[in-house]
């Protein structure tokens, strides 16, 4: 997986021309074919909000841009058996998500200790160790509470919270074609007018 960082004149201590796109490596990116003309490219249907079973198939180290706060990023795979049949020809080897919502912890955060408590958890994983190791939640798999949410002004599906594989399912509030369910009206009497 590669990641483009765009840098300055002298920035690696080299002089090359502003804004030449590198790789981790520092070395410069080359020319990327595609198989299809860019014009031609429709936004692809989004997962539904529901819960699907994810595994993990990546955990880098991310940092925050405003804070510079260091992450998990961890990269999940909804199972191609999860997807709704409607949509599931777009999603041939999966639906790839990322969860980027847990802090790396300090020794003095416990709210990012705490964090990460419940995703090993959710992951199956012991919690009895003083040590924490990416390399075992790989191929560990979690239920991933799946929502719509909003970025650069398009309905995008993010993993809203995770739970263990073995949770219940709460397959009912997806219908045989995929949509959601609409939300149960309040009784009568409650609810604002």
């Amino acid at each position: 997986m590669h990641k483009f960082i765009m840098t300055s004149r002298y920035s690696l201590g080299i002089p090359m021309l502003a804004g030449i796109a590198r790789d981790e490596e520092g070395e410069p990116l080359g020319i990327i074919d595609l198989d299809t003309n860019l014009a031609d490219v429709e936004k692809p249907p989004e997962l539904p909000a529901g819960n699907y079973t994810g595994e993990v198939q990546d955990v880098q180290i991310g940092t925050s841009a405003g804070k510079g706060n260091k992450y998990f990023a961890v990269k999940f795979v909804i199972l191609p058996s999860e997807i709704p049949a409607n949509i599931a020809d777009h999603f041939e080897d999966g639906c790839v998500m990322y969860y980027n919502r847990m802090l790396v912890p300090s020794v003095k955060d416990r709210r990012a200790l705490f964090a990460v408590k419940r995703f090993v958890e959710a992951l199956g994983l012991s919690l009895n160790t003083t040590q924490i190791d990416p390399n075992e939640w790989m191929g560990k798999q979690a239920r991933l509470k799946v929502v719509m949410g909003k970025w650069q002004g398009e309905d995008r599906a993010e993993i809203r919270s995770i739970e263990s594989a073995e949770a219940p399912r709460a397959s009912a509030n997806r219908t045989a074609a995929g949509a959601a369910k609409p939300a149960a009206k309040p009784a009568a009497g409650r609810g604002r007018k």
